[in-house]
């Protein structure tokens, strides 16, 4: 547990190409089956840099599992300017951030701005808020996310960790049904 930002349960790769990556994951690491999350974001509202936006098609895919208890996502970018992108346009590929779970969103946000940490993209969803703190501009690594996650986001990962339980191999890309 992070006693700053709250539990780490999510490992996040940024990746071009969605299908060779969880080829990789599901193949070689026996991780799946992964689940697309509906893109575009249906946000409510979104800020990069502590700035409103409108460009909120940032996600091209974005496709869940987990290993055990961990939470395996991989995200290739929307068209619009994220951290996603940013990460790419520099050349990076893999591990871009970790996932939390937020204690006291608000308190941990306001902590995090105090500290002065950037708040690269913060946003409202019907089922969570969530901010990607540029941690890594802090220390060369990996950036945070925060998400302050709805019963209906548990559910929906809950549901998604069931499926990966005596996984069989087949069908490492589904779509929510």
């Amino acid at each position: 547990m992070s006693r700053l930002f709250g539990p780490i349960f999510q490992i996040s790769y940024v990746v071009p190409d969605l299908e060779p990556f969880i080829e990789h994951l599901s193949g070689t690491l026996g991780v799946g089956p992964f689940y697309l999350f509906p893109t575009p974001l249906a946000a409510e509202w979104m800020t990069r840099y502590d700035q409103p936006t409108d460009q909120t098609d940032i996600l091209a895919h974005a496709a869940l599992s987990f290993s055990g208890d961990t939470m395996v996502e991989v995200i290739v970018p929307g068209p619009d300017p994220s951290p996603y992108r940013d990460f790419l346009d520099q050349g990076r590929r893999g591990v871009h951030h970790v996932g939390t779970w937020a204690v006291d969103y608000d308190a941990q946000m306001a902590a995090a701005r105090a500290a002065g940490i950037p708040v690269a993209i913060e946003a409202q969803l019907p089922i969570s808020r969530f901010a990607y703190l540029e941690t890594d501009t802090v220390w060369p690594g990996t950036m945070v996310e925060i998400i302050d996650a709805q019963p209906a986001m548990h559910a929906m990962f809950d549901g998604i960790r069931r499926e990966t339980v005596g996984w069989d191999g087949t069908r490492p890309i589904r779509h929510f049904e």
